[in-house]
């Protein structure tokens, strides 16, 4: 029989969780058409660039699911800056 002596809250102080172990959701986005769809960015700021690195668009995101339309920008490609996260989106 084997005996461990160590109490479970001290083995979990040593168990340590990367950053994304740790993100219980992460920002997720979605375009359909014209139409920026934002998951789990409450609070933070949107910031569209186009590829030349010119600023487009700018929005505070105002609860865990929102939408952006986008239709006043012309379509192609642009960055999708929301925090740290940063992504490649394609508007038709």
């Amino acid at each position: 029989m084997i005996c461990l002596s160590m109490p479970v809250a001290m083995m979990a102080q040593d168990v340590q969780q990367s950053p994304v172990e740790m993100e219980q959701n992460p920002i997720s986005i979605s375009v359909s058409g014209s139409n920026l769809r934002v998951k789990n960015a409450e609070g933070l700021v949107v910031e569209v660039f186009s590829l030349t690195g010119e600023k487009v668009y700018t929005q505070r995101v105002e609860g865990v699911s929102k939408s952006f339309d986008l239709g006043q920008l012309q379509r192609g490609y642009y960055i999708v800056k929301i925090g740290k996260f940063t992504r490649k989106i394609y508007l038709h």
